[in-house]
């Protein structure tokens, strides 16, 4: 359902004894109400409950990965803030989880206006057809709601897939196991797994590889990018390259990576709040794992209230603002944080293919120090690594993705044009042309749905 600004209702009083369980104060209350009428006004389509689209056919273990389920050849536009010239299609398909299960997932594919031109002169590759950018996209939430296929500007809009499109390239980007389609034709709920790097790099690849199988106008050869969350997924991308190569991979860049969530909780204590987010898919891994491990029982009720509302980042934010009620002071000493971050973190283990690692010194949710020292162990570790470390002074967590937008169009570009790349580890400072405070530093606009057409003449 849609939910138009002049007829928002009330989301939360129906939820009353989960509030106060929750022992969530009547501001936060508020605040959640405003980030999830907020929420719902961006969704594109309405909700991914009452969309066809994402009711998948059957799956089972013995369809193989990277299957398309259904293709939307040609998306309503008009219902989404994107820029002119470009088309849209969604696709659902088959993914593998981290234990090698097979479940349907959904993705868009963005198109350009004209494909993106490699001169023949120039390029050692002979790149048919529209080149393709798998494109794994940060935080956006863990419940079926939060797919950006649904949303207005596809969740990060100019900070990566609008430009990637206006510049020529096919963007195939996946909603992420969980998102978008969260139930099985069965009625079987998809928890996602959040952070979970290697299972999200699975869904890029297999994301590809459908959208290849339903367009074959798209190019056989891709290269994959990722920021934050995705920035992790990416970074998966290229140790899956090691022990799964895929025909035609040519590399992978890795904005502002979470590359270990508990290192990153343990330089910066207000980065816990991924714990309530952790905890929500965890039993898609450890079937005997509960909330309970690490939250209070306020926070146990708080799920059971985010899972109710279906809140994404907005509520998210709003509902976790303050873990000394929801959070279990000993947390971190539980068997599965560890046993989860082992399993699902990326850095320290061997890569193939080349890779453009960015990150910001100025990053408030992914530090820059943890990025340098997974970088540079990695490099110790496999010297032939083909890995280029771009530290950008200043930058903070998503308009580093702004600040070095040339470097990492350039840097796809050479994959295409078969620039090759050295063995070993490089790294370098960019800094501002001009003192950094002098520039914009955070977002200040989000896109907004035109009603009525003077808005935009």
């Amino acid at each position: 359902m849609r939910f138009p600004p002049h007829q928002l209702l009330s989301l939360l009083f129906l939820w009353v004894g989960a509030i106060e369980n929750a022992n969530i104060s009547a501001l936060v209350v508020e605040n959640t109400e405003i980030a999830v009428n907020f929420e719902r006004t961006n969704w594109a389509t309405g909700s991914v409950a009452q969309d066809p689209f994402y009711r998948p056919p059957p799956v089972t273990n013995s369809t193989p990965p990277g299957t398309v389920l259904a293709v939307e050849e040609f998306t309503d536009t008009t219902v989404y803030t994107l820029p002119p010239g470009l088309s849209l299609s969604r696709i659902l398909y088959v993914t593998e989880t981290l234990n090698g299960t097979a479940i349907p997932a959904s993705a868009y594919v963005l198109w350009p206006f004209q494909p993106k031109a490699f001169r023949s002169e120039y390029s050692s590759l002979n790149v048919s057809g529209v080149p393709v950018v798998g494109f794994a996209h940060g935080t956006s939430g863990v419940f079926g709601e939060c797919a950006p296929s649904h949303i207005r500007n596809l969740w990060y809009q100019y900070s990566a897939p609008y430009t990637l499109a206006l510049q020529g390239y096919a963007v195939v980007a996946p909603d992420y196991a969980g998102l978008g389609v969260n139930r099985t034709s069965e009625g079987e709920d998809i928890l996602h797994a959040y952070l979970n790097n290697p299972a999200a790099a699975n869904d890029v690849f297999y994301a590809v590889e459908a959208a290849q199988n339903a367009f074959p106008e798209l190019s056989k050869q891709f290269v994959t990018m990722g920021h934050s969350q995705g920035g992790g997924a990416s970074w998966g991308a290229a140790q899956r390259q090691h022990s799964r190569p895929v025909t035609n991979y040519l590399g992978t860049v890795a904005g502002s990576p979470v590359t270990n969530a508990a290192e990153l909780i343990a330089i910066n204590p207000a980065n816990v709040a991924i714990v309530g987010l952790l905890s929500r898919g965890l039993q898609s891994i450890y079937k005997t794992f509960t909330d309970k491990e690490w939250l209070t029982e306020a926070g146990v009720a708080l799920n059971s209230l985010a899972k109710e509302i279906q809140g994404c980042n907005s509520a998210d934010y709003q509902l976790y603002s303050d873990p000394t009620q929801w959070l279990r002071p000993d947390f971190a000493e539980s068997w599965y944080l560890g046993a989860y971050v082992n399993l699902t973190s990326v850095g320290r283990q061997p890569i193939s293919g080349p890779m453009l690692v960015f990150q910001g010194t100025q990053d408030q949710a992914v530090n820059h120090t943890v990025t340098s020292r997974v970088v540079q162990d990695t490099c110790s570790l496999y010297p032939e690594s083909q890995i280029e470390y771009a530290i950008v002074e200043g930058a903070t967590h998503v308009p580093a993705l702004y600040a070095v937008q040339q470097l990492w169009l350039d840097w796809i570009e050479d994959r295409f044009m078969g620039v090759k790349v050295e063995a070993g580890c490089r790294s370098r400072n960019i800094s501002s042309l001009r003192p950094v405070a002098n520039y914009q530093p955070e977002l200040s606009y989000y896109l907004q749905y035109a009603l009525e057409p003077y808005v935009v003449a």
